[in-house]
């Protein structure tokens, strides 16, 4: 019995160094998002993100059924969640996925006239955007693990990964849902 418990434990450890990862890579991520939005933008870049905004959300705003959706934005998500978990690659992604959050915040707040602070702290009380940032700062600890592990040349325990990157993407599942839910229920304005 002695020798399960130290074991289990043991198994343990990977996860937990994870674990403490991912308030870090959260805090990154929100910064460059903050950058992004506070950062001087030519009105020419704001103007074009702020299309590309409009066109998504109307690609959204005309499927038929919500679960359709659900699926459109999960599907976006997901290939951005496999991209984070990219070895070498993942945090440039992150970075560029961050930034340019951050920048269509500040286009949506230069084209609509809205405080880009604001719009941030809107961004920021959606419970949805918590639960994006989590799957991304689980998948960008992966990558970073990976990468690690790579240069280490050593095999890296791909049974985890694959679990949290699994988990990752629920939590992308649920927050599309959660995304779609609120439009529904809040009107057609909402994105």
């Amino acid at each position: 019995m002695n020798r399960v418990a130290p074991r289990a434990v043991k198994e343990l450890v990977p996860l937990k160094l994870r674990a403490k990862n991912y308030p870090v890579v959260m805090s990154l991520l929100l910064a460059t998002i903050v950058a992004g939005a506070s950062l001087p933008a030519p009105a020419g870049v704001l103007r074009e993100l702020y299309a590309q905004y409009k066109a998504r959300l109307e690609t959204l705003a005309s499927t038929r059924a919500p679960d359709e959706a659900v699926y459109q934005l999960f599907s976006y998500n997901a290939f951005t969640l496999l991209a984070l978990s990219a070895p070498f690659l993942g945090p440039l992604f992150a970075a560029y996925t961050a930034f340019s959050l951050g920048l269509t915040v500040k286009a949506v707040a230069y084209a609509e006239a809205k405080s880009t602070l604001a719009l941030v702290l809107s961004l920021l009380a959606t419970p949805s955007t918590w639960l994006y940032m989590l799957a991304y700062a689980i998948a960008l600890t992966e990558s970073m693990w990976l990468t690690a592990a790579m240069l280490q040349r050593r095999a890296p325990a791909l049974e985890l990964t694959l679990a949290l990157l699994a988990l990752a993407a629920s939590l992308m599942l649920l927050s599309a849902t959660l995304d779609i839910s609120l439009a529904a229920l809040t009107g057609p304005a909402t994105p």
